[in-house]
């Protein structure tokens, strides 16, 4: 068994690697910036770092066979995802990192897209042993996209763009997979099995928050819009488990116990 430690454990993929390795017997370091974290659970340790200065890095890493650097950041891309991954590796020289990256980020030209693929680059330069997976994006994403409330009556959605949303249960498993079989450098992606187009992904949100405003679909501009449309954004590699269908109900299930 590995003792892995897990970055960014209080986020949406975070927490369930944080689940399956420990599930699978692995004993787990869960860091997070979050004050108040959890007690020790089991085989799980706890421990609170800051990727941007590198507090609290030296007792994370101390023990572990591998690293899962899930921690990211869309505003503070640069701070977390990059210089978090080279303290990670200074701190850990003989670690096997594994990374998550995104699915065509270095074909869709937006800032956060290209410091992920920075730090792909910055992984694979940095002669620690290392494996990166890259996924499409998670249902809850979606959800936050299009289902958040807003007074705005309208909504918009990208034309002729198509997500393949992927539960990110699935892609914890691929990458304790990975973790559990050793460095593999840039593996196959990982998609959902099915890819919808945006929307209907929207359609879907609204009714299942009980909201009618109005879809507006526009071209989105730039390169950004066509790589997009052109389907970047999406692999042949379909993973099994939570459809986006199955995601809604249980969205819906979960608004009317609340309600």
């Amino acid at each position: 068994m590995n003792a892995v430690l897990v970055t960014g454990a209080g986020g949406t993929l975070g927490r369930r690697l944080v689940g399956e390795l420990a599930r699978r017997g692995h004993t787990v370091v869960a860091a997070t910036t979050r004050e108040g974290a959890p007690k020790n659970l089991g085989t799980i340790r706890y421990v609170r770092i800051d990727l941007a200065t590198g507090a609290g890095l030296e007792d994370a890493v101390a023990g572990v066979t591998a690293i899962v650097h899930s921690a990211s950041s869309s505003p503070r891309a640069r701070e977390v995802d990059l210089d978090g991954l080279l303290r990670l590796v200074k701190a850990a020289p003989k670690a096997h990192v594994v990374y998550p990256g995104i699915v065509g980020c270095d074909l869709i030209p937006t800032p956060y897209y290209g410091i992920k693929t920075e730090t792909e680059q910055a992984l694979m330069d940095s002669g620690v042993p290392w494996t990166i997976l890259r996924a499409t994006q998670f249902h809850q994403l979606i959800w936050h996209w299009y289902a958040t409330e807003s007074r705005n009556p309208f909504l918009l959605a990208p034309k002729d763009t198509r997500y393949q949303v992927v539960d990110p249960l699935e892609v914890a498993r691929r990458l304790v997979d990975l973790v559990e079989s050793g460095p593999q450098g840039r593996v196959d992606d990982i998609g959902g099995p099915f890819a919808y187009e945006a929307a209907d992904l929207a359609r879907s949100c609204l009714a299942a928050v009980g909201s009618e405003r109005r879809i507006i679909k526009y071209n989105k501009p730039g390169i950004v819009g066509a790589a997009l449309r052109a389907g970047a954004n999406l692999t042949p590699n379909r993973a099994a488990g939570q459809t986006w269908n199955d995601f809604i109900e249980r969205q819906m299930e979960r608004r009317e116990r609340v309600s």
